[in-house]
């Protein structure tokens, strides 16, 4: 009898070891209504909760926190990995590189007003690149010209090159250099989708702005703009168009920390993926972003 409190006691001894010795990973899950809620739920919190389940020497701590913050957090060495954040961009927010798994996908557009005959080719044309021949013909002085050539290789806002030159007036010549379109998406976006975008702080504060002819266009996910475009009445006011359907992915730190954490998580979603119920969580994530089409 005297083996029973003993095998309890090794038994407890060792849930006690493993609850131990559970690692804690803070993860930076941004806020996106709809998607991953303030007080932990949505599809994201729900998929990174299985995903946790593949790891048990690991608990995930879920950070739900506005966009641009789970950057900053990431990039301070306060988180593992931040999610999400479309693959495929031009750029990545410093220090930080893309995770290897795709957790699904989703579509961008462009929304402008229906009259508009702006294209996603006419945003994106390199033509709006500032490079050095664009710069040797505009017409700046030498001492101007100097002062630009930093930005050189990217679009530019207005503002944002009057900035550069610290000039408390706009040169005319500065003009013709400027990026011509005002576009808007959201805050967290702005910095990252291959053109210079003015940042908004709400889908529908964005849409507003568009419908009264203070923006050219408004570039974010289909799904969650849409839906406000319905909520505010506005379809019949707007066009959409194709921006891009892109993979949802994981930031790591680009440092081995980073490798290793990434590759954990491959595991988990390798795991995950086998398992009967992963389309189930998977669909709400997916939910008309393969099959959108542009409109009217």
């Amino acid at each position: 009898m005297r083996r029973l409190p003993l095998l309890c006691l090794s038994l407890c001894l060792a849930w006690a070891h493993a609850v131990m010795a559970a690692e804690q990973w803070r993860v930076a899950v941004a806020e996106v209504p709809g998607l991953a809620e303030a007080n932990g739920t949505g599809p994201l919190p729900d998929l990174l909760r299985a995903l946790d389940a593949q790891l048990p020497d690991i608990d995930f701590e879920l950070q739900i926190t506005p966009f641009a913050r789970t950057f900053h957090l990431l990039q301070n060495g306060q988180c593992e990995f931040q999610v999400p954040f479309l693959g495929n961009l031009p750029r990545l927010p410093a220090g930080l590189r893309y995770g290897s798994g795709r957790l699904w996908q989703v579509r961008f557009g462009l929304f402008t007003q229906r009259g508009n005959a702006l294209s996603v080719a006419q945003l994106l044309d390199p033509a709006h690149v500032l490079s050095a021949e664009r710069l040797a013909a505009s017409g700046m002085d030498a001492g101007q010209r100097e002062q630009l050539k930093p930005l050189l290789g990217r679009s530019w806002r207005l503002d944002e090159l009057q900035e550069q030159l610290a000039a408390p007036r706009v040169p005319p010549a500065l003009r013709t250099l400027a990026y011509p379109y005002r576009i808007e998406t959201d805050r967290a976006h702005a910095p990252w989708l291959g053109f210079p975008a003015l940042s908004g702080n709400s889908i529908e504060g964005s849409l507003q702005k568009l419908v009264r002819g203070r923006l050219d266009g408004y570039v974010f996910a289909v799904n969650q703009t849409e839906h406000e475009i319905d909520r505010l009445g506005l379809r019949q006011q707007l066009r959409a168009q194709d921006f891009g359907l892109y993979p949802v992915r994981w930031l790591v730190p680009d440092n081995p920390r980073g490798a290793l954490v990434d590759r954990r998580l491959m595991e988990a979603l390798g795991k995950l993926q086998k398992q009967p119920g992963f389309p189930k969580l998977q669909a709400p994530l997916n939910r008309l972003s393969s099959d959108w089409k542009p409109w009217p």
